[in-house]
């Protein structure tokens, strides 16, 4: 029969092996990798330039749950400034800039050479040309004031490349203005602070209905331009492989879905560019890398933009990859 002081010293050898027994496990789990112990992995942070059509595929991955699909959360954030979504990208708050062809290769020919595109979703100059109704053509915009979003964007690249076609120095026969959105553009035209400016997709639709001149359609002119080429780290593409070829999949995907359901890819436009005039949404539906002229944009201000191979600034093995699984052969048969 037991004393009660043999049944005092079993009780502590137990309660002593429990002890001993959590902080094994204890230290087991801290060698145990954080997505096996379930620990969410942060959303990707990606921005997108301006609430415009070449957006939509993005919009469209996001509401139509493509990224849930292939297993990636993604959060996606309107920067309206290019300089201001790099150096997100360089802290750390943004993990995929969208647009960020110009500000990218201007950043990269300052020594930031972590840097690289990955995918575009467009390759050419979404942008049209309007002006005061009195303007009847390019010649009419000598002396005038012409508006651009942001110095240095892609806008801007579009106002230089039409006027040159129209035989007119940029830098001397017309004096630019920054309005700082293409949402300001229509009503620095009607307040005449302009005389003339490039406006996207829709904009150039309410444009013309209060009467402005269009002097040029420049998707059609046949300009190449990596107009919303996605830039990242080339290290996080490298360590996140998995990760970002689930995201171009998503892209992918919803490429598909807007090609192939009208309607509905009409109401995720209508929401992010808030857009409710039928004619003027179908209009930018139905509008739905070169690197060469953004390198030639740059070198009017830094001529070593033209010592740089375009091929240093792509990072290409995340779309080859997905191109040789046979996913978009799969998506389109």
């Amino acid at each position: 029969m037991s004393s009660p002081a043999d049944s005092s010293r079993g009780s502590m050898r137990a309660e002593l092996a429990t002890r001993t027994l959590m902080g094994l496990l204890v230290v087991l789990i801290s060698f145990v990798p954080a997505q096996a112990q379930g620990a969410a992995v942060a959303p990707l942070r990606v921005s997108y330039p301006a609430p415009t059509a070449t957006q939509l595929p993005l919009w469209v991955a996001k509401e139509a749950k493509f990224f849930v699909k292939h297993g990636v959360a993604v959060d996606l954030v309107y920067v309206g400034s290019s300089s201001i979504a790099i150096a997100a990208l360089f802290s750390g708050q943004l993990a995929v800039v969208a647009g960020g062809g110009v500000g990218g290769i201007a950043s990269y020919l300052q020594g930031y050479r972590d840097l690289a595109l990955f995918g575009s979703l467009n390759n050419r100059l979404n942008f049209f040309v309007y002006a005061q109704p009195s303007i009847v053509d390019a010649a009419g915009l000598r002396g005038k004031r012409f508006g651009v979003s942001r110095f240095g964007g892609v806008g801007d690249f579009a106002a230089r490349y039409f006027l040159k076609r129209a035989n007119l120095d940029p830098r001397k026969d017309v004096s630019f203005l920054q309005v700082g959105s293409q949402s300001e553009m229509t009503p620095a035209l009607v307040r005449g602070a302009i005389e003339g400016g490039v406006v996207s997709v829709p904009q150039n639709f309410t444009v013309k209905k209060l009467g402005f001149r269009e002097l040029a359609d420049l998707t059609q002119s046949g300009a190449r331009y990596a107009s919303n080429a996605f830039l990242a780290k080339r290290q996080f593409l490298i360590d996140n492989q998995g990760r970002m070829e689930a995201f171009l999949k998503a892209l992918i995907e919803s490429i598909h879905f807007i090609k192939t359901k009208r309607l509905e890819a009409l109401s995720i436009l209508s929401r992010y560019t808030r857009t409710t005039d039928p004619e003027a949404l179908n209009i930018t539906y139905n509008e739905y890398e070169d690197l060469t002229a953004v390198l030639e944009q740059q070198a009017e201000t830094n001529p070593k933009a033209l010592e740089i191979n375009p091929a240093e600034l792509i990072y290409d093995g995340l779309m080859e990859n997905v191109v040789r699984s046979g996913f978009v052969k799969q998506v389109y048969h």
